[in-house]
C-alpha cells in the first residue's frame, strides 16, 4: 500500500476523533471512523511508522472517548426530557 495513502487516512481517522470530542458526542459517526481506521490497518496487517501509529492510537483513545460522551449526552437527554 502506498505509504502517502496510509499517512492520509491516519491523519483522517485523528481528524474524525477530534471533530467527535469537540461536537462532545452528539455524532458517534465521527469517533466510530476515527477508530475503524485502526481496526482496518490491524486486519489488514499494515505496517505502519511511528508517526501514523501514534495518530492511530490517539484516534482510537479519542475516538473511545466520544462514544463515551456519546452515552452521557443520551443519559442526559433521558433525564431532562422525561
Amino acid at each position: 500500500m502506498n505509504n502517502e495513502i496510509i499517512t492520509k487516512l491516519s491523519k483522517f481517522s485523528l481528524i474524525m476523533s477530534i471533530l467527535s470530542v469537540c461536537t462532545l458526542g452528539i455524532c458517534p459517526a465521527f469517533g466510530i471512523m476515527g477508530i475503524t481506521v485502526g481496526i482496518v490497518f490491524k486486519l489488514k496487517g499494515v505496517e505502519l511508522n511511528t508517526d501514523c501509529s501514534k495518530k492511530i492510537k490517539a484516534a482510537v483513545i479519542i475516538g473511545i472517548i466520544s462514544l463515551v460522551l456519546f452515552a452521557v449526552d443520551i443519559l442526559l437527554a433521558l433525564k431532562y426530557l422525561t
